[in-house]
């Protein structure tokens, strides 16, 4: 049985990217911090992110809230591609995985942990594998400690190693940060340093090579989306940078965060916009494994 299984035919919701628009009156609230926090009914762009410095964290959606843990940092998060309702999320200075849902009255559900690593779990993000089955991965980094690594989680309860991040590749230093785009190939963002690098590993080559270096600021977490990345800048700022010809904007500021550490759109993806995971050199699985703990990945 896959992690989920969806129908990929399913028509996306009616949502404009990063043009503003009015908003209907709605509230996300969090039910584990017992808060409501009503969505702005002014300006609203559809784009999500977090703050690693804050505890207890929160996935904010234009300056507003979404979802706030009763305790503990959030760093990276990302929502189900098939039902966005359903929120995932890591602390990075944690072992665990964590999920909550939002229920039809809009408050979410206590967080369950859905794997349990043997080290910290620095980044997560969905795709679809070679089969066409929708995945869970997740990443284990050192910095300039020692080569990181992308796991895949598996339909069996295991975790399966699926990209070694050679330190020689991505400029001797990898905070865990990475994103796939719909052709299959891997992005990784070398994290808070600078200067800051964002690197693409080609699906079916793996080739490594630089797609845009920033000279002043760092580059955290990361999603693709309409052949561009939207990335946080480990400060209070969001920015776009656009693949096709290398151009960079920033897209929003938030004055009250500091740490803006991962960035996420949440809606339904169809067929065409889902994310996948490509093809590179791969270690055997049989010598990593790792087992889940308490809830399945595919509840």
């Amino acid at each position: 049985m896959a992690i989920l299984l969806i129908s990929l035919s399913a028509t996306s919701s009616a949502i404009t990217g990063l043009v503003k628009e009015q908003a209907d009156v709605t509230a996300a609230q969090s039910l584990e911090a017992g808060t409501n926090y009503p969505i702005p009914v002014d300006i609203v762009i559809d784009l999500y992110y977090t703050d690693a410095r804050e505890s207890p964290g929160s996935v904010y959606h234009a300056g507003t809230p979404n979802y706030t843990r009763r305790s503990g940092n959030i760093y990276s998060f990302a929502f189900h591609p098939g039902v966005p309702e359903k929120l995932y999320f890591v602390n990075a200075n944690e072992n665990k995985i964590y999920r909550t849902h939002m229920r039809s009255d809009g408050y979410y559900f206590p967080e369950e942990t859905v794997y349990t690593h043997d080290t910290y779990v620095r980044d997560i993000a969905f795709a679809l594998d070679d089969s066409g089955d929708l995945r869970l991965y997740f990443s284990e980094a050192t910095g300039a400690g020692a080569n990181g690594m992308i796991y895949r989680l598996e339909t069996n309860g295991t975790a399966a190693p699926f990209y070694v991040v050679r330190l020689s590749d991505v400029g001797g230093s990898w905070a865990g940060d990475f994103a796939f785009d719909t052709e299959g190939n891997l992005y990784l963002s070398s994290g808070n340093r600078i200067p800051a690098s964002i690197y693409r590993v080609r699906s079916g080559t793996g080739v490594v090579e630089v797609v845009y270096t920033d000279n002043t600021e760092p580059i955290k977490g990361l999603v693709v989306k309409d052949g561009a990345i939207y990335y946080a800048n480990w400060r209070n700022t969001i920015y776009k940078l656009n693949l096709t010809d290398g151009s960079k904007i920033d897209i929003y500021t938030d004055s009250d965060r500091t740490w803006l550490s991962d960035v996420g759109f949440r809606r339904v993806l169809s067929a065409d916009e889902m994310p996948r995971a490509g093809t590179y050199e791969r270690l055997p699985l049989r010598d990593f494994t790792r087992t889940m703990t308490r809830a399945a990945i595919h509840k």
